[in-house]
């Protein structure tokens, strides 16, 4: 059997005379018989699409690369920046390729002499199968996720900026600090709590709009449910321990704290876990169930903690007077003055060491200030 296959329309007859001629009038199953059989019409519309598909990808990639410029310019649209930079190769490279690819796969199939006429057909009624469903259900669940998305960006930025608000509202001047580290952590739970609520509300929205009965899927999580139970019980457990940690303000993002035997700075806090980074930088995430003492070192206040040497011939009441005039001195400094509360005094004569006698003096300061 050979390559070329035999066409009955007018055009298609002139088409093929003339690529005949064109190329020499070859025999039939050859693959110059096969080129003048279709095969050139086919190597043509291969080559088209290859072009096409990288022009729109080009022209496409072009776009959302000056669109995301735009958004990250501004902090308010910066995280749609990002999304729409994660779904640029899957919109310039793959959707398009798809496209073109199903084009030119008819279109090549058509000039070999097959019959796509049932393809062309199905992929009509796909279209219009898809059209009339998107401008009925799908149009409704593309309004649910956007304004789920709206809701979600609202109550990312109200929520804080409320809490802080009515918070710092009821405070003193000299506790602003301390509330808003605590309106910090407050708003992190909160967020991540409305948050979650707007997912699922969409979530069943969505259902109900593909029409989903919504009590068999109510009665398939209640049965899940019960099984994951019997395995979450540590999950339980530190959302129970989070709770407390919140509600009775043990430590708030911005606070260095040690913890589970871990020191550092809290960088978040949800009901779930702690998130600690240390002096390393490394970061720790530990389960708030596992915390069972936690030492906050900079909550509302700190202390300085000095242990001065001097040597044995110094007059141990002469030693303390210094001492002392130098703590006062430091607390009247235009720059140390301003994180202390108290002056540096000598509490005691701490130890008597090999070479020195060691004074101890404590001060209190601002958090984080006593390093």
């Amino acid at each position: 059997m050979g390559f070329r296959t035999k066409h009955h329309s007018t055009n298609q007859i002139m088409e093929e005379s003339f690529l005949d001629t064109f190329l020499g009038n070859p025999a039939d199953g050859t693959f110059m018989g096969w080129l003048a059989g279709g095969g050139l019409w086919a190597f043509l519309i291969a080559i088209a699409a290859v072009a096409g598909w990288f022009v729109v990808r080009t022209a496409i990639r072009r776009w959302l690369r000056q669109a995301i410029r735009g958004l990250d310019q501004h902090e308010a649209t910066a995280d749609v920046g990002v999304a729409v930079q994660a779904a640029d190769s899957w919109i310039s490279n793959i959707l398009v390729a798809v496209v073109f690819g199903v084009a030119a796969i008819l279109g090549i199939l058509h000039v070999l002499g097959n019959n796509v006429d049932p393809a062309v057909e199905y992929l009509k009624h796909a279209g219009s199968s898809t059209g009339n469903w998107f401008a009925t259900d799908g149009l409704r669940i593309v309004l649910i996720l956007f304004m789920s998305w709206v809701a979600t960006r609202i109550t990312r930025r109200v929520i804080p900026r409320l809490l802080s608000s009515v918070m710092l509202g009821q405070a003193s001047t000299a506790d602003h600090h301390e509330v808003l580290k605590r309106s910090e952590t407050l708003s992190s739970v909160f967020v991540g709590a409305a948050v979650a609520f707007i997912y699922v509300s969409a979530l069943f929205m969505v259902l109900t709009a593909l029409t989903v009965p919504i009590g068999p899927v109510l009665g398939g999580f209640g049965i899940a449910g019960i099984a994951v139970g019997f395995g979450a019980q540590y999950l339980v457990r530190d959302l129970i321990a989070g709770i407390f940690i919140i509600a009775e303000n043990q430590y708030r993002t911005g606070d260095v704290v040690s913890i589970a035997g871990i020191s550092g700075l809290v960088e978040s806090i949800n009901l779930r876990r702690t998130v600690l980074r240390d002096l390393d930088g490394q970061v720790h995430v530990i389960p708030n169930g596992e915390i069972t003492v936690a030492s906050n070192k900079t909550k509302y206040w700190s202390r300085v903690n000095l242990d001065v040497g001097v040597a044995y011939k110094e007059d141990v009441d002469r030693v303390i007077e210094v001492l002392n005039e130098i703590g006062e001195d430091i607390a009247v400094d235009p720059y140390y003055g301003l994180m202390l509360i108290t002056p540096p005094q000598v509490l005691r004569l701490n130890s008597l060491d090999d070479s020195a006698v060691t004074f101890k003096m404590l001060g209190d300061c601002k958090p984080m200030a006593q390093w």
